[in-house]
């Protein structure tokens, strides 16, 4: 506790009586001052002991007492120190009257105590209380860190620092969810702040927010962001019945530097999860899946071990998969002119860790994995591995060398950044006002909700940006799989169409495989590309590959090269009806439709059954191909739906 003037009066060195305000000795004194000034307010702050001995005021004036008086407590000052045996043998009656009127605490201090003692006193008050509250908070910080280790990790630190703020405390992840609250009634309370700790996430970090007042009626709620980068990996609420003290302050402070320390991970870290989410994938890819499993270990759970999906997502347009790849060069072009940051991940000059990860361009949307291990052409912080789903990502933009050394998160501003949107144009970003910044790649908004998800559930998830697509493992019938659909239906980025002047054809086209075991890894990749090839083809955000052969193959004919080529096919045999020299094409739709049942085919026309057959001749003398070759029947099949 600070120094109150009842310590100051139980002070046996001071030997101080108090003469007024005897029920109000329990407030804190932040110092102990000398003035004679008739006004010393305008030099006060509020909350201090002013002592003087009436030099230059005539203490035995009760209207100049009451005027002065009046003055100390419109400024806060907490009590007042009369040197009795100085200037005036006692404490004068006008003096003491006032100060009771007032109500503000008259103390008399005898001839042989000096200010200086007084105020000596008051300073190693405050200083043992400071040191008081750094050790506090020093043992809450070992505790909480202890906690933080624990098998219980973030929810036995919220339980430490409920304990240490005596109120509670609530962990938001970074949809809003409250994922863990101590003690356990208090996620009733701290559901009520969803909506605060959602509008806290986007602002940029550290950033912190009072959302509930005591005086109010309820507890006081503050709200903390917790993350490095750009945006709040998680909000941290502390809810206590009256504002922090310094101990309590220190206990907040400590749990947000271990909370961010359980979110975010250091650059190296990322850097070597990154490609070796890479290698996993490519061991997939080509049949190694024992070898995937070993090197893996236990970073992706059971991830490797469960029926899983593949799940492929491009931006729906060839302009904007164009645009990501530009980008993707531009970013690898800038970071090689300015030379400020390093691939091997060391840490730069000025103590902030380095751009690190493949920016290799990628010739083609549908780029692999080479034989490093690393995403080809894809963008800063290729490859992400999440355990629970939390994946971290590294985006800085063109040029950027690396976040601040401070742990603020701010991104360098060496040249602008794009945003790739699901179309085709790059933005600047909202999120830092339109400023040029850092990079942000159209499906981390996919990715996001869909880490976030499997985090929220305990789920493992691997995913891997490569190029200008998305590659996802999770698995099947899990929380990521279902945030993937949930993204598709009502996220305005998955649905096709345009955006914005001169913004082009936006959407997501994204292709989920069959639940297929590890050793069939391969084949349910080239699922989920045929299936997100089907999406892009019927202009919808998501199609699972056990739909692909539900649906029908005509949508697939909805392509500019298919009625070029039915189109050729057919033209002879339009330009023979145009000379009214027969019903050619008519003819040959029914007699397809009919299986090449003459009598069915020629009562549908409405002709004798001999006139279709002379008709059928003609087609196969135009076409100089054979009907009774199943391949032509095909062909010519085909061309009459893709052109009808």
């Amino acid at each position: 506790m600070p120094p109150t003037l009842a310590t100051l009066v139980q002070h046996s060195a001071l030997r101080l009586s108090v003469l007024a305000g005897h029920d109000r000795l329990d407030v804190p004194v932040r110092w102990a001052h000398a003035s004679e000034l008739a006004d010393p307010t305008p030099y006060m702050d509020g909350g201090e002991l002013i002592l003087f001995t009436g030099l230059k005021l005539d203490a035995a004036d009760p209207e100049a007492m009451h005027a002065y008086v009046d003055k100390l407590v419109g400024k806060d000052v907490v009590g007042l120190g009369f040197a009795a045996g100085v200037n005036y043998e006692g404490v004068p009656k006008a003096l003491t009257d006032a100060c009771e009127s007032a109500g503000l605490p008259l103390l008399e201090v005898p001839r042989r105590t000096p200010f200086i003692a007084i105020s000596k006193a008051v300073s190693a008050a405050i200083a043992a209380e400071q040191y008081r509250a750094v050790t506090a908070g020093f043992d809450a910080q070992r505790e909480m860190t202890r906690a933080a280790l624990s098998r219980e990790g973030p929810a036995a630190l919220l339980a430490r620092l409920a304990s240490q703020v005596d109120g509670w405390a609530a962990l938001y992840d970074a949809s809003g969810a409250v994922v863990a609250t101590a003690p356990s009634w208090a996620v009733r309370r701290a559901s009520r702040f969803i909506g605060d700790a959602v509008r806290l996430r986007d602002r940029p970090t550290p950033a912190s927010a009072l959302v509930s007042e005591s005086d109010s009626g309820d507890d006081r709620v503050e709200l903390q962001s917790v993350g490095s980068g750009r945006r709040a990996k998680a909000v941290l609420a502390v809810g206590t019945a009256a504002p922090l003290g310094t101990a309590e302050r220190y206990a907040v402070h400590s749990a947000i530097a271990l909370l961010t320390l359980t979110t975010e991970r250091s650059r190296a870290l990322q850097e070597a999860e990154q490609r070796l989410g890479a290698a996993v994938l490519k061991m997939l890819l080509v049949g190694e899946g024992d070898h995937a499993r070993a090197v893996s270990g236990q970073l992706y759970g059971g991830l490797l071990d469960a029926p899983m999906r593949v799940i492929v997502a491009e931006p729906a347009s060839g302009a904007a998969v164009r645009v990501a790849q530009e980008s993707v060069l531009a970013t690898h072009a800038a970071r090689t002119r300015t030379g400020s940051a390093s691939q091997s991940g060391s840490a730069s000059k000025s103590g902030s860790a380095a751009w690190t990860g493949s920016a290799a361009p990628a010739p083609e949307s549908g780029s692999t994995i080479d034989q490093s291990g690393a995403a080809v052409g894809s963008r800063p912080g290729a490859a992400s591995g999440s355990r629970g789903g939390s994946a971290s990502r590294q985006s800085p933009g063109p040029g950027s060398a690396s976040s601040s050394g401070s742990g603020s998160g701010d991104e360098s501003r060496a040249t602008a950044g794009v945003v790739v949107g699901s179309g085709s144009g790059p933005q600047t970003d909202p999120a830092d006002g339109g400023a040029p910044g850092r990079a942000v790649w159209p499906l981390e908004e996919l990715s996001d909700a869909m880490e976030t998800a499997a985090a929220r559930n305990g789920e493992a998830v691997l995913v891997v940006p490569d190029g200008a697509r998305l590659v996802v493992l999770a698995s099947d019938g899990g929380a990521a799989v279902a945030a993937c659909g949930e993204f598709a239906a009502t996220n305005p980025l998955a649905q096709p169409g345009r955006r914005g002047s001169g913004a082009g054809e936006e959407g997501l086209a994204i292709g989920v495989s069959a639940p297929i075991g590890l050793p069939a890894a391969a084949v349910a990749f080239k699922q989920a590309d045929q299936a997100l090839s089907v999406a892009r083809r019927r202009g919808v955000p998501l199609v699972e590959h056990e739909d692909v052969a539900a649906g029908s193959v005509l949508p697939l004919l909805a392509d500019d090269a298919v009625r070029a080529f039915a189109d050729g096919l057919l033209r002879a045999l339009r330009e023979h009806d145009a000379n009214g020299r027969g019903d050619l094409v008519a003819s040959l739709r029914a007699w397809l439709s009919r299986h090449g049942q003459w009598d069915a085919a020629a009562a549908e026309l409405g002709v004798h059954r001999h006139t279709l057959r002379y008709r059928m001749r003609r087609v196969e003398e135009i076409l100089g191909r054979s009907l009774d070759d199943p391949d032509v029947r095909m062909e010519l099949w085909l061309a009459l739906k893709a052109t009808s």
